[in-house]
């Protein structure tokens, strides 16, 4: 069984922008993690990410990763956790504020909202 807790600090190391456009890329390398518990942790939450990535493409219609409108509110969903705000300015403020993930993957959806 993975002990999740034991690497509390590391997980939120990687949970970031930078990890998550590695895996869009392709380049995010774990070659280099030496404690092989923590790889193997690493790479449930690598899954995880590519996981949610993809549906992102293939569902979200802003191009930012975890990010939709409902009720006329600005939305960012991670799990059962949503934060909402009046504007997306003020939404990728609190979702940074946070230390959460804020991911423009797909820039021409991103323009096509600001039209």
């Amino acid at each position: 069984m993975l002990d999740f807790e034991r690497f509390t600090q590391e997980i939120i190391e990687f949970t970031t922008k930078e990890t998550l456009k590695a895996i869009d890329w392709g380049v995010l390398d774990l070659g280099h993690i030496e404690n092989f518990e923590l790889k193997k942790v690493l790479i449930v939450i690598e899954r995880q990410l590519t996981l949610e990535l993809e549906e992102n493409y293939r569902y979200n219609t802003t191009g930012i990763f975890r990010v939709f409108r409902a009720c006329g509110l600005w939305c960012y969903a991670e799990y059962n956790y949503v934060i909402r705000a009046e504007s997306l300015c003020d939404l990728k403020r609190i979702v940074e504020g946070q230390n959460r993930i804020w991911y423009v993957f797909d820039e021409v959806l991103l323009k096509e909202i600001w039209r």
